[in-house]
C-alpha cells in the first residue's frame, strides 16, 4: 500500500493520521521530492494528491480512502 502526497496538503495529512490510528503499514511518498512517482499518479488520471494505491488500484477521493482504511483496519 502506497500513499502519495504533497508536502503541504491538509487531506493529505488526515489520511496520514487515519492511517496511523489504524496502525497500517503504508509507503509515503511525497511528489514534491519523487518526479517518477508525480508522473505515475499523473498517468493514473490524477491531479490531485492524496492518492492511495491500493493493490495495484489508484484512489484518489479522500473519503473512499478513509473508507478502505476502515475496511482494511477491522
Amino acid at each position: 500500500m502506497k500513499l502519495y502526497t504533497k508536502t503541504i496538503c491538509p487531506k493529505c495529512l488526515w489520511v496520514k493520521s487515519e492511517l496511523q490510528r489504524a496502525r497500517l503499514e503504508v509507503d509515503i511518498i511525497n511528489i514534491d521530492q519523487d518526479e517518477q512517482a508525480k508522473q505515475r499518479i499523473m498517468d493514473a488520471g490524477f491531479l490531485s494528491v492524496p492518492v492511495l494505491e491500493l493493490e495495484g488500484r489508484f484512489i484518489g477521493d479522500v473519503k473512499e480512502v478513509i473508507s478502505q482504511i476502515e475496511m482494511i483496519s477491522q
